[in-house]
């Protein structure tokens, strides 16, 4: 089983220099990473603030300490899922 985690970083250069170097890699048998960038608002298309990035790790895999203060609550509707 997998689980998701929903990361949201002040900018690219905070996403790269906060996530590990192998949750940047696209997947592996331990993770997949969905880098989503600036978001838009639905109906105004203005950019929302952060650079997202959907994380899925294998159940038995904890997050990493560093990226807690990135992860978000599961939004109740995400822009991009984990099909």
């Amino acid at each position: 089983m997998w689980k998701d985690y929903y990361l949201k970083f002040n900018s690219y250069e905070d996403y790269y220099e906060t996530m590990p170097p192998d949750l940047q890699l696209e997947a592996s048998h331990t993770h997949a990473t969905d880098i989503l960038g600036t978001l838009y608002h639905q109906e105004t298309f203005e950019p929302l603030q952060g650079f997202h990035v959907n994380l899925r790790l294998r159940e038995d895999i904890p997050l990493p300490p560093g990226l807690e203060s990135v992860s978000l609550a599961k939004p109740a509707f995400p822009k991009r899922v984990f099909a």
